[in-house]
């Protein structure tokens, strides 16, 4: 049987083929892998050392800051604001913790809560402490409903705002906004 002998030219088209193809393996089994790793290790390192540096700045400055939590803490006691946790002997006395501070609220800010419900079960499965939950349905102008959300954010007891709706109602006066919340506040035993 005679031997297939390749032309110059097939010869060099192989040649070719072959080095593109062990340069694309090389790149992508060898360098893509090496610089994503690379580039991982060098995020981390750079983490790590502003984490390091958030830590130094704490210890540094730790007197300080236990000053300033010190001088807030009194401050709350002071103005009766109360703390950022509910507290009650039964889960059903933080709910009216809550209820009572939400209507605070509400009345401050000139928003007219239609429904107000902090019956159910306290949540803990994924907390720390058990989280009451709450929903409401509320009505005001833009300028109440924003104080209304701004005194949720801001005030005392802490409240995580789990969903949020909207609704410019048109049968409504002119201007009024409705407004839907699902909440939950942490709260602990007396």
């Amino acid at each position: 049987m005679p031997a297939l002998r390749l032309s110059r030219r097939e010869r060099r088209t192989v040649f070719a083929g072959a080095t593109v193809s062990i340069v694309a393996l090389v790149l992508a089994f060898g360098v893509v892998p090496f610089a994503r790793r690379w580039s991982d290790r060098e995020d981390r390192i750079a983490a790590s050392a502003d984490r390091l540096a958030r830590l130094r700045s704490l210890v540094a400055n730790e007197g300080e800051l236990r000053r300033i939590v010190a001088a807030r803490e009194a401050a709350d006691a002071a103005s009766g604001t109360g703390r950022g946790i509910l507290v009650g002997r039964t889960p059903a006395l933080a709910a009216s913790a809550l209820q009572s501070a939400i209507q605070d609220y509400a009345s401050r800010s000139r928003v007219t809560i239609s429904r107000l419900d902090v019956a159910g079960a306290p949540d803990t499965s994924n907390a720390v402490l058990p989280m009451i939950p709450a929903s409401l349905s509320a009505v005001g102008d833009i300028y109440g409903i924003s104080e209304f959300l701004s005194r949720l954010q801001s005030g005392s007891p802490v409240i995580e705002i789990k969903e949020l709706t909207l609704i410019s109602n048109s049968a409504l006066r002119e201007g009024l906004i409705q407004l839907s919340i699902s909440l939950r506040a942490p709260s602990a035993a007396e």
